[in-house]
């Protein structure tokens, strides 16, 4: 709390020595303590097409019918628990349970399968023919001999298979844009998880740090509780006067107004956690518990910098969506030769009678090569040729960009880290000692009826606004540490045990 009261009250030199041995039992006994809570739902239904239609007469289909939930729809709940949660079981749950981690790794999958097909030759194509004499199938007429004869002509049955033979260096590279296509969805799901991990711990900071200052303000809250009690029964002894109880309830009151809005954030702090975990965490209510003090990393930042640029996962996949888009040049190159559909096709062909009038032909059996392809008059590849520079040198542009990024942000991260380091070293070394010392005093002093309650409240106020920025200082070096890893892509080995 950063107002200050200017309100005075008497030295509390006449106040009997029941009611002075009771605060000093209340000085003694201030303390930290405890923690809190957290908790979600879904449902289902059908649709049927209806159309709207606006003023214009233009008629649209009702999405709110259509976009219904379908009644065949099951949808797992969540069920109520309590856990306590620390830093080690929250990032191994992560990993084993996050769903979002468990979608990504569809693409993979997919990128995976897409890399398999490219090696595959086309499909050949089996076509079968037949032709039927419609008009003489089964008419007679007088034949060359003079006698009764069949006036059917030849009817055919045929068999074919196509197969495309595609060019020399078509499928090696196509094979390649695919192969390095799957390179670089791997290594953006490694990047995934990486953010993943840094974005649990992050959350996980921001929750620990959320129930600190709950515990804290509790503790302070329930100390001046029992001094307004206190203050009362003085009051009502004649000890002290109007001012001084006022002044102690309206310090409570101010204590329990933060103390409110401290549970608030520390619980939505601990449903950002939930998202983290598995479907059947939605109503789990943590209790977070852990530290947020890191030991201090000493590193060669021109060392991290080289590091980042060789083997962050984000800069590795673009290199490998580079390298795809150069081999999606040769590809263009090798697709402007056509492919040769070969077909090679069996016809046996019925026989005609020997007498028929006009064309006796016997039976016989045929075998035909067809070799096809297009002519590349009008369309020879050129502007899928020049689609693919364009994609290989955005590419190029793109990892550049992400490199110089990369630079900036390690520098960046470097300097927030440096920076938190040295402001929560300035708290532990000198700032908190002086908040302990000027308390100690103070109180000391106003046993003695030395100093009034005012100079009391004000240094205890004091303190705990000490207290409080300085575990605001260890979040920060914690947040820091996390970025810093996220910025070089080296493990830092941040843990809240």
């Amino acid at each position: 709390m950063k107002t200050r009261t200017l309100m005075h009250a008497r030295p509390a030199g006449n106040a009997s020595k029941s009611s002075m041995s009771l605060l000093v039992g209340l000085f003694s006994a201030l303390s930290v303590g405890v923690a809190g809570a957290a908790e979600l739902n879904t449902a289902g239904g059908s649709a049927s097409t209806t159309t709207q239609r606006t003023d214009s007469g233009t008629a649209h289909v009702d999405s709110s019918i259509l976009g219904a939930p379908l009644s065949t729809w099951t949808v797992a709940a969540s069920t109520a628990a309590e856990k306590v949660l620390t830093w080690r079981i929250f990032i191994d749950e992560v990993l084993a349970a996050n769903l979002s981690y468990a979608a990504a790794r569809y693409d993979v999958d997919m990128a995976a399968a897409d890399a398999a097909a490219a090696k595959l030759w086309p499909n050949p194509t089996l076509a079968l023919t037949g032709d039927r004499d419609l008009t003489y199938h089964n008419k007679y007429g007088t034949g060359s001999d003079g006698m009764p004869a069949l006036l059917r002509q030849v009817e055919t049955h045929s068999i074919e298979l196509t197969q495309t033979i595609e060019w020399v260096g078509k499928r090696k590279w196509r094979d390649t844009v695919a192969d390095r296509s799957l390179r670089s969805s791997a290594a953006t799901l490694n990047d995934f998880l990486r953010n993943l991990k840094l974005d649990a711990a992050s959350a996980f900071a921001d929750a620990l740090a959320a129930q600190q200052r709950v515990d804290r303000l509790r503790a302070v809250a329930g100390f001046l509780a029992d001094l307004t009690r206190a203050q009362e029964r003085r009051f009502a002894a004649g000890d002290i006067g109007k001012p001084d109880l006022t002044q102690t309830r309206l310090e409570e009151l101010r204590f329990r107004t933060d103390l409110t809005k401290a549970e608030a954030d520390a619980e939505q702090a601990r449903l950002t956690l939930a998202t983290f975990l598995g479907r059947e965490r939605g109503q789990t209510t943590f209790v977070v518990t852990g530290t947020l003090d890191q030991p201090v990393r000493t590193y060669d930042l021109a060392w991290l910098t080289d590091e980042a640029l060789k083997q962050r996962p984000d800069l590795v996949a673009l290199r490998h969506a580079r390298d795809a888009a150069d081999g999606g040049v040769h590809l263009a190159k090798a697709s402007r030769v056509p492919d040769v559909d070969v077909s090679v096709t069996y016809t046996p062909n019925g026989g005609v009678v020997l007498n028929h009038p006009i064309d006796p032909t016997p039976s016989f059996r045929q075998l035909t090569v067809e070799f096809s392809f297009p002519i590349p008059i009008f369309d020879q590849g050129q502007y899928a040729i020049r689609k693919a520079y364009a994609a290989a040198e955005q590419a190029q542009v793109r990892l550049e960009a992400a490199e110089l990024k990369a630079e900036v942000d390690i520098r960046t991260a470097d300097s927030r880290y440096r920076a938190a380091i040295k402001r929560a070293a300035n708290f532990r070394d000198d700032i908190l000692k002086a908040a302990d010392t000027l308390l100690e005093a103070k109180r000391f002093s106003y046993q003695r009826g030395a100093s009034s309650l005012l100079e009391l409240l004000e240094a205890q106020r004091s303190d705990n606004e000490v207290r409080q920025d300085y575990e605001e200082a260890l979040a920060d070096v914690a947040k820091s540490l996390i970025e810093l890893e996220r910025a070089t892509g080296v493990e830092q080995k941040v843990d809240f045990r």
